[in-house]
């Protein structure tokens, strides 16, 4: 290898180096932005489980409170106690498998 070849493949080399900083960059963005997003999701389902959960179960009540007055007190007492034991047999599951990464 001569000099002449040398200096061409430092000049070739110079050339890329633009490309590959560019490269770098926009990959390092990328995984930033992915690590950001996954951090997110990982928030927002513990916040759903931990707030809708019980907002659900709150609504479930209310709703059937105002809207059947008339119920008598054994209905409204099954009424109250299916459900809210089905969703509590289904959170217990959703917490035994419950894990924050996607």
């Amino acid at each position: 290898m001569t000099d002449k070849d040398l200096d061409l493949l430092f000049a070739e080399s110079a050339k890329r180096q633009p490309d590959v900083a560019q490269i770098n960059a926009t990959v390092m963005r990328t995984v930033r932005r992915d690590l950001r997003l996954k951090k997110l999701r990982k928030w927002a389902k513990l916040l759903g489980i931990c707030f809708g959960l019980p907002a659900a179960v709150v609504v479930y009540i209310y709703a059937l409170f105002v809207f059947m007055p008339e119920m008598p007190e054994q209905l409204r007492i099954l009424s109250i106690a299916l459900p809210i034991a089905t969703i509590l047999f289904l959170a217990a599951q959703k917490i035994r498998y419950f894990s924050p990464e996607m």
